[in-house]
């Protein structure tokens, strides 16, 4: 998923995550950042074409950088918990 989220133009990273919502439910949850404007509508009709629905992120959540470890790679427990819908 990670991989067909960086081929569309514009992203520059990406990360998804399984999240739990308050009643314990799963959901894919995608964080990215991009050079221009994208947006989750863009993010999902993009990835739509190549993946199967259920690979499809629920949640997308744009942010300006990605948090890094010490050791440089990406912190995904300092990542935001979803906000809203999809």
């Amino acid at each position: 998923i990670e991989s067909q989220l960086l081929r569309v133009e514009g992203v520059r990273e990406a990360v998804v995550l399984v999240r739990s919502d308050a009643n314990g439910q799963k959901a894919l949850c995608a964080y990215y950042t991009t050079d221009g404007e994208l947006t989750a509508a863009d993010l999902k009709r993009a990835i739509s074409r190549e993946l199967p629905g259920y690979m499809i992120p629920s949640y997308f959540v744009e942010l300006e950088r990605l948090p890094l470890t010490p050791n440089g790679k990406i912190d995904r427990k300092a990542l935001p918990a979803p906000e809203g819908g999809a």
